[in-house]
């Protein structure tokens, strides 16, 4: 076996879990977190619209529930043509 130069380096091999993690960005979220996207965002948004309706149906009829049932029509129209 031969000596290594003095001058020269070992290197060395890590395993994912000798790795140090980066620190947190400012962003606030951990991690392990994945982002919402914007698809799971819309559907949550559809699904504040019925139940809004539904609420407005049931304290002041169905004539004021019909505004909030016309722009959860749009959405979902709109979900149709796009997704």
């Amino acid at each position: 076996m031969s000596r290594r130069a003095p001058g020269r380096a070992a290197r060395q091999i890590l395993s994912g879990s000798d790795l140090a993690r980066p620190p947190d960005s400012g962003a606030g979220r951990g991690a392990d977190q994945q982002p919402i996207s914007l698809t799971f965002l819309y559907l949550v948004s559809l699904a504040v619209l019925v139940i809004a309706s539904a609420l407005v149906w049931v304290i002041w009829g169905m004539s004021a529930a019909s505004a909030v049932l016309f722009v959860l029509a749009l959405g979902l129209i709109a979900s149709w043509l796009v997704v």
